[in-house]
């Protein structure tokens, strides 16, 4: 990991989650539908669809360098500690616009941030704002006190 990394420790118990229900209903309210890829399908297809979404959002991170393949995606964030319920998806329409994912370290006390993103059009809504909020909400439901990233 650089040096210059920022490593930041967030403990749900103590997170507000009511500070930013605005957030998420501002959101909803004007069309975005938030779920998880465990309620829209955990399956081949919609992997390929959160592929592309995360190539697509990570794609404006400076310095990032090439996206994985779909199989490095596969083997380095889907096999490993992926966890379809941290996993949320922003849906406008038929458009996944976002994604913000969590993951699993259960078996160390934490789950970790890896990426939050939206497509360059949706972006200034707070839709990421809002996916965070949601993947805090899991983790905190799954019982785990930690996130980290």
């Amino acid at each position: 990991m650089p040096r210059d990394w920022v490593r930041l420790t967030l403990t749900v118990d103590d997170f507000d989650e009511l500070a930013f229900v605005d957030v998420v209903d501002r959101c909803r309210r004007a069309g975005v539908v938030f779920t998880t890829m465990a309620e829209v399908g955990d399956h081949a297809t919609n992997r390929r669809r959160l592929f592309e979404l995360n190539r697509t959002c990570s794609a404006d991170i400076p310095d990032r360098g090439d996206f994985y393949t779909c199989e490095e995606y596969r083997a380095q964030r889907i096999e490993r500690d992926y966890e379809p319920r941290t996993t949320v998806i922003a849906i406008e329409g038929e458009t996944w616009v976002g994604m913000s994912a969590a993951s699993d370290h259960r078996d160390e006390g934490f789950f970790f941030n890896e990426m939050t993103g939206v497509i360059r059009s949706h972006r200034g809504r707070g839709i990421a704002l809002a996916m965070k909020v949601l993947v805090i909400d899991v983790v905190r439901d799954l019982g785990i006190r930690e996130i980290r990233t």
